[in-house]
């Protein structure tokens, strides 16, 4: 879970010539580590690469942002989607939450076992894709290597089911639910 992913940005200068702003590796780290956020080992539940972030929507691709990898960022953020990379060690099991997201993932590497709140389950491999609308879910590796997942977090209205019961977001501490800046 060590392999690092080459990320490539874009942007625009003054006279709205487009440039490229940086080109550099960015090596997986295991959240719970911060604020030193240490490479992945075999005691780790995960790791992650914070690819981008916006803090609005739509984004505004003129304002200046903070890098946000090896940073604590939420595991949805209210303000703005954010992009990031995932790994999830063999026989690696998470925990049942639900996000105000819509949630984009795409399994790059690994075979990843997707369980909802009613106990069904999906087996994902390579290239399969999901869609997770502000549903309770769980991930878990049901391989024997490490899974990598791409995913793309879009903050969602609350739902409210036909009773009027509100679905909050599962409390996931200080690690995976920061405050979030402006």
């Amino acid at each position: 879970m060590d392999r690092p992913i080459r990320r490539v940005i874009t942007a625009h200068d003054a006279t709205g010539k487009a440039y490229f702003a940086s080109d550099e590796k960015l090596t997986p780290y295991d959240p719970t580590t911060a604020p030193e956020f240490t490479t992945p080992g075999p005691q780790s539940g995960f790791g992650v690469v914070q690819i981008h972030r916006s803090r609005g929507f739509p984004a505004d691709n003129m304002r200046e942002l903070p890098d946000p990898n090896r940073t604590l960022v939420p595991l949805a953020d209210t303000k703005g989607p954010s992009c990031r990379i995932l790994d999830l060690p063999p026989a690696e099991q998470g925990w049942m939450h639900r996000t105000l997201s819509l949630d984009y993932f795409v399994v790059l590497s690994g075979t990843v076992g997707l369980i909802t709140d009613g106990g069904a389950e999906k087996i994902l491999k390579p290239h399969d894709v999901v869609v997770c609308r502000g549903t309770n879910h769980e991930w878990v590796n049901r391989g024997n290597d490490a899974a990598r997942l791409f995913a793309v977090v879009v903050p969602a209205k609350e739902i409210v089911t036909e009773d009027g019961q509100r679905l909050e977001k599962t409390p996931a501490g200080p690690i995976f639910d920061p405050p979030e800046e402006d």
